[in-house]
């Protein structure tokens, strides 16, 4: 008997039987209705139904070139990421340059693309019911290929694979997807009582250098106290937006309002907020979420100021720290890039694989790019020193 599928581009369609497969933070419906609010593309739910309960699900996008880089195959094939340049040989700079006119040229092939993969989560799109065989690794493979299709797309992609997702994994290779290893999962396990346990666990000298920025922290006046999603204003959008300015994002402050309207409105998880105040003065915040014993930080904003006093190390890390250890959460997960950051405060990488089905006539050319950005972002995330 044919698996009835749900198919729907507004999550409140499908949420009731979504809700059941979800496991992590950013599969939960409210997340992804999040993540609507902010993606103006066109986006696609499946469900794979079964007699009792779904089998499966898949989330699936529009990426244009507009789209954000890190979910944005084509992007990463196109315009390669400077940070990868010191760590390709002589012989991946070659093949590279030669082939980026025909690349380039590719481009409006290529893009859009169906990508399948997890809002802001670094995961794909890709949802297994517990106990779920292989072969519904397929059957959702199968549904994305038919959606590019019938949208007359080119292009499938499955971004953040987990490295060790083999049964993921072996699927795309047999059928013919490029892949590459572009980013890794920075992860601070959460193994000891207290903040004077995680400094010792710190190879040397790195406990010195912490125990310093938590002295400048206290000795500018600056404080941390904790409170709700629902006490987030005008104060944390401006933070929020000026942030990432500073990190060279094209953002304007209606979007960080914005956002916060969805997060309010679309309760995640455990959500909770983490406040650096100084006097009267709000100088830096993390939203943070608690799910299944894990934190995630996600919003942060911190004052353009606050560079001298380590405001973000003490928020982000030193203070969440603090938490985690007497709330028994397993491990906060960081995401990636910043990770000489992350390796000197103790994290672990987890890689995560991207995979790609270009035209068979373009095949060539792209195995041959992701080949080359593959083997230099291996040898980059293996350059930094991770806590192991």
């Amino acid at each position: 008997m044919e698996t009835p599928i749900l198919r729907a581009q507004e999550m409140n369609a499908v949420a009731g039987r979504w809700s059941l497969l979800a496991e992590s933070l950013y599969s939960l419906p409210n997340w992804l209705r999040t993540a609507e609010s902010r993606e103006a593309g066109d986006r696609h739910y499946s469900v794979l139904d079964g007699e009792f309960a779904p089998r499966g699900g898949l989330v699936a996008y529009h990426m244009t070139e507009e789209s954000w880089f890190y979910n944005n195959p084509v992007t990463q094939l196109v315009r390669q990421d400077p940070a990868l340049r010191p760590f390709l040989s002589p012989e991946e700079q070659r093949w590279l340059s030669d082939h980026a006119g025909r690349l380039e040229k590719a481009a409006a092939r290529l893009a859009p693309a169906l990508v399948s993969v997890l809002p802001s989560g670094y995961l794909p799109g890709l949802l297994r019911a517990p106990g779920a065989d292989d072969g519904v690794v397929g059957e959702l493979v199968d549904e994305l290929e038919h959606l590019c299709a019938e949208q007359g797309l080119e292009t499938t992609a499955v971004m953040h694979v987990p490295e060790r997702d083999m049964a993921l994994r072996r699927v795309l290779e047999h059928r013919g997807y490029v892949s590459y290893a572009f980013v890794g999962d920075c992860v601070l396990p959460v193994s000891w009582p207290d903040l004077d346990g995680y400094l010792g666990g710190l190879r040397s000298p790195r406990p010195t250098r912490v125990r310093r920025e938590i002295r400048g922290f206290e000795e500018s006046g600056a404080t941390l106290r904790e409170t709700t999603i629902d006490d987030l204003d005008d104060r944390h959008a401006h933070l929020h937006c000026e942030h990432l300015r500073r990190y060279g994002h094209d953002v304007h402050v209606a979007g960080s309002r914005t956002l916060i309207s969805s997060i309010k409105a679309n309760p995640t998880g455990r959500g909770r907020v983490l406040e650096a105040w100084r006097g009267d003065t709000l100088v830096g915040f993390v939203v943070f979420y608690e799910a299944n014993q894990v934190f995630h930080p996600k919003m942060i904003g911190v004052g353009p100021d606050e560079r001298r006093a380590f405001t973000y190390f003490n928020l982000c890390y030193y203070g969440l720290i603090r938490i985690a250890a007497v709330e028994d959460v397993h491990s906060i997960v960081y995401g990636p890039e910043s990770y000489e950051a992350k390796a000197f405060r103790g994290c672990a990488l987890e890689r995560r694989i991207s995979y790609l089905r270009a035209p068979e006539d373009l095949h060539d050319v792209v195995a041959g790019t992701a080949a080359a950005i593959d083997a230099a972002g291996r040898r980059r995330l293996d350059s930094f020193a991770w806590q192991t």
